[in-house]
């Protein structure tokens, strides 16, 4: 028996992983390897079936982690429907890294073009978000910001003041209610939506204590949002919802309105340190 290279073995060894037949390529040497047997071509059948064994268990357990991850996504396309996708997409995207915390993730992108669900347009974003509410679940514990901080910092240097947000962020917009579809597919008895392609939802994920929250935000307020999480300070972040605003049309925003939404997500725990930053 010739001892295969160790780098040609790796690679059709997981070429043979993630294939749906045992190829040509898993020649004679290399299937003495992954079963050491010498002998008949009866053995030789003996390697590939434990090859298969093998490679189902691979399949269907990456498979299940799929469907850990995306639960809303696998019931609204049924089990069977998603349990295809799934293991066509394993066998597409194996893992690169040894822990399945956040495998999966390219899944979003490939439910949107499966044939099976194309139509389903409002399918990727509930993917989408369910990607969010695990990062934000799995999400570094750090310190909040108690706001009492605020109260130190002068009147008139307020307008500079620039925030950290928590790492268990994320924000997501979709022109569909996927969070309506979200949450009435976690419960048992699911109640029909309409999907009015009018109500676009503007979405905050983030984890609070040891619950993710999934808040759905005016426009106004999640632009105000956004814009503080890319390190503006309170002015520019106001000047930059304000300008949104306008180009989309909608009611102007009166200065009145900063106080009121600012006041709003201090209050939901999102914010993680506040600071001056000096004009130059």
């Amino acid at each position: 028996m010739t001892t295969p290279d160790i780098k040609k073995f790796q690679q059709v060894f997981a070429e043979n992983l993630f294939s749906d037949k045992i190829l040509p390529s898993a020649n004679e040497d290399l299937l003495d390897h992954i079963v050491p047997m010498f002998g008949d071509s009866d053995q030789k059948l003996e390697a590939v079936e434990r090859l298969k064994i093998y490679r189902n268990n691979v399949i269907l357990s990456l498979r299940d982690a799929v469907g850990d991850t995306f639960p809303v996504v696998k019931r609204l396309i049924g089990d069977d429907c998603f349990n295809a996708a799934a293991v066509s997409f394993v066998r597409q995207n194996p893992p690169e890294h040894p822990s399945l915390l956040f495998y999966g993730e390219t899944f979003i992108e490939f439910i949107a073009t499966y044939p099976a669900c194309v139509e389903l347009t409002f399918l990727s974003d509930v993917a989408l978000l369910e990607w969010n509410y695990i990062r934000a679940f799995h999400a570094e514990n750090v310190t909040l910001l108690e706001n009492s901080t605020l109260d130190n910092i002068a009147p008139e240097s307020l307008g500079n003041v620039v925030f950290s947000l928590h790492p268990s962020v994320n924000f997501m917009q979709s022109q569909w209610p996927v969070d309506d579809i979200w949450e009435e597919n976690l419960k048992e008895e699911v109640a029909t939506i309409e999907l009015d392609t009018d109500a676009q939802c503007n979405l905050l994920i983030y984890r609070k204590d040891y619950q993710v929250e999934v808040i759905n935000l005016a426009y106004e307020c999640f632009n105000l949002l956004t814009a503080l999480s890319q390190g503006k300070t309170i002015v520019e972040a106001w000047e930059y919802a304000v300008e949104l605003q306008l180009k989309a049309e909608l009611e102007p925003l009166a200065e009145t309105e900063l106080s009121n939404m600012l006041g709003y997500l201090l209050s939901l725990s999102i914010f993680t340190s506040a600071r001056v930053n000096d004009p130059l």
